[in-house]
């Protein structure tokens, strides 16, 4: 293929990065707040001394900590998803092929842990937050292979 003729399917992909890339950031603020809402809570309770307090600390700690390593893995999901997508326009081997190939695998790390350990269930999020991932891996590196022309 020459390099000034992109697929439309990679275009495609590209639009679908950004789209998904945008909800990305959206739950990142969502995100960003329930951490904060949690560590607050964990502040007031600590701060009462009542019975039970530091029961309902520890408890708001370990889910505090478990939302701060998703929205860390979210923060690194969403800019590879973005970043790739500028890659995929550009039909750049690294920052589409490689790094659309590392967003894959973070994002499906990252909602495995999310059933895992958040209990968050097994919803529309969780079947986008597989397929999309497990698909780009296989249109990059089986379909759209050789139309990554620039270094």
């Amino acid at each position: 293929m020459s390099e000034g003729k992109r697929p439309g399917g990679l275009t495609a992909l590209a639009v679908l990065n950004f789209v998904f890339g945008g909800f990305g950031v959206i739950a990142i603020l969502a995100l960003w707040a329930l951490y904060s809402l949690v560590t607050g809570a964990a502040k007031v309770a600590a701060g009462q001394g009542t019975a039970g307090a530091q029961d309902i600390a520890a408890v708001t700690q370990v889910g505090g900590t478990m939302v701060l390593i998703s929205l860390v893995l979210l923060l690194v999901s969403v800019t590879l998803l973005i970043v790739s997508g500028v890659g995929y326009l550009g039909q750049k081997k690294f920052l589409g092929q490689r790094l659309g190939s590392i967003y894959g695998i973070v994002s499906v790390v990252q909602t495995v842990i999310s059933i895992a350990f958040l209990k968050s269930g097994f919803g529309i999020g969780t079947i986008i937050g597989l397929i999309y991932p497990v698909l780009t891996l296989i249109l990059l590196n089986n379909t759209f292979k050789d139309d990554f022309v620039n270094p």
